[in-house]
């Protein structure tokens, strides 16, 4: 395989900016926004810890009335208020999320899916590549998920500007 030359690599480069800005630039005021989530915070103010509003359900349109950094100030037939600009999408989601990876806080995660029994040629692919102790390792880390409280996962997202608490 060819290295890539530096113009290609510089085309390439400029069509991610470009995506990614036709990405935010689609959540504009007088714009649309579908949540992403199952349920969705409308919040009272653009601030992580104001409080709800209300809150909506997933892949419901919510009309953009003013962008502030961030966060959407958003109004529904039901409900109006704030919300953050990562919690919703441009385009009307078709797909449902699974329900295990849409709660709110980290801890409430499980895996379930990675814990399911592997077929016979995983287990085989898993033994020729060291990883023939997968299913005690994922027990080991639900083990250790729940020594960790949801406050402090809030706190850490908090502390460390994650999320919808970002500057």
């Amino acid at each position: 395989m060819k290295p890539t030359s530096p113009p290609r690599r510089f085309f390439f480069a400029a069509l991610a900016v470009a995506a990614a800005f036709a990405t935010t630039a689609a959540l504009d005021k007088g714009g649309t926004a579908y949540s992403k989530k199952n349920e969705t915070s409308i919040l009272t103010e653009p601030k992580p810890l104001a409080a709800a509003t209300g809150k909506v359900g997933f892949a419901e349109a919510l009309k953009i009335e003013e962008v502030r950094g961030l966060w959407l100030r958003v109004k529904t037939k039901k409900v109006a208020g704030w919300v953050f600009s990562g919690n919703v999408a441009d385009e009307k989601p078709t797909l449902a999320p699974a329900a295990s990876l849409t709660t709110t806080k980290a801890s409430d995660t499980d895996t379930v899916a990675a814990a399911r029994p592997l077929t016979e040629a995983s287990k085989e692919f898993a033994a020729r590549h060291h990883g023939a102790s997968a299913q005690a390792d994922i027990e080991w880390l639900d083990q250790q998920a729940l020594t960790v409280k949801p406050d402090e996962v809030d706190a850490y997202i908090r502390d460390n500007q994650k999320g919808e608490y970002q500057p």
